[in-house]
This record gives C-alpha cells, structure tokens and sequence, in this order.
C-alpha cells in the first residue's frame, strides 16, 4: 500500500492545494476522467484494483472531494458484486468506473483497458455538455437584445413613419 501511496503522491503534486478552499468550488477538487486515469494507471503499474480505488480514495478524501469516500467503499467492495447504490447513479464518474469493473470482473477483461475508456467516454461527454452549454448561452444572449431592441426598433422607425403617413 505505500507503493500505491508514493505513485499516487507522484502523479498527484500538480493538483494538491496549499489553501482550504471553501464553498462550492470544494466540492470537485480533480475532474473525473483525471481520477479514472489514476485508477488506471495505478493498475496498470501492478497495484490490484482494491488497493487503487483505496489509494485514490484516500487522496481525494484528504483533498475533501466527496468521491473519496465513494472510492473508499467501492475499495471495500471489489472483492465482491458491486451493487448498483444511489451515490454511483448520481456521480457519472463513479458510475462509469463501477461499469468498467463489473465488465472486467464479469468478462475477465483487464480492467486498466476498460477504465481508460471510462475515461476517455467521461471526456467526451463533459464536452458535449459543455457544447450544449454553449448553444444554450447563445440563445440565452440573443433573448434580450431581442427584447430591447425590438421594440425601439418599432418606437424610433415604424411608429414616426405611421404618424407621418396618417398626418399627411
């Protein structure tokens, strides 16, 4: 386990923080196709994949990410069938690794290859999210140009070109 420990201190220097951050951003210190690659690449280096989740786990936890504590049970659980729980529907990235592990404990796959692709599946989908984000803000701005400029349009060119037309 301390092997585990020194790989993961290793990898994970960049993304420690000196300061306690508070509020809303704590919430998700390290994104979640990040944590997958960890995973992976700890079980790829030859650390079994109780010992991985515990390891990550442990990290996030002391980062105060909420998924650590998840890892840590899923740790707990490997050895087992893992249980379809409420928390891994609600965190995608969670949800996703459980998926790959019940594949590789299910098909004898390795599960390194299968994390990967976990990951790789999570990037893609916060990028469409973050596309369909942008979409959405696109039409959010044009709504209330739309809203002022309109009717100026109407008070300062047609209404003057009515009155005119009327008066004659």
């Amino acid at each position: 386990m301390d092997g585990v420990n020194r790989r993961l201190d290793a990898a994970l220097g960049p993304h420690q923080r000196v300061g306690q951050v508070t509020g809303p951003a704590s919430a998700s210190v390290m994104p979640g196709p990040l944590v997958l690659d960890l995973i992976a690449a700890l079980v790829e280096s030859g650390a079994p994949p109780a010992a991985s989740l515990r390891g990550v786990g442990d990290v996030l936890s002391e980062l105060g990410d909420p998924r650590g504590e998840k890892l840590l049970r899923l740790g707990d659980l490997i050895s087992g069938p893992l249980p379809e729980s409420e928390d891994a529907i609600n965190d995608s990235t969670i949800a996703a690794l459980t998926e790959a592990l019940t594949l590789a404990a299910r098909s004898g796959l390795p599960p390194s290859a299968l994390i990967r692709r976990a990951a790789t599946e999570e990037r893609r989908r916060q990028a469409a999210a973050r596309s369909a984000a942008v979409q959405r803000l696109e039409v959010l701005l044009v709504i209330p140009g739309a809203a002022c400029l309109l009717p100026a349009f109407v008070l300062l060119g047609i209404v003057p070109l009515v009155i005119r037309l009327v008066a004659g």
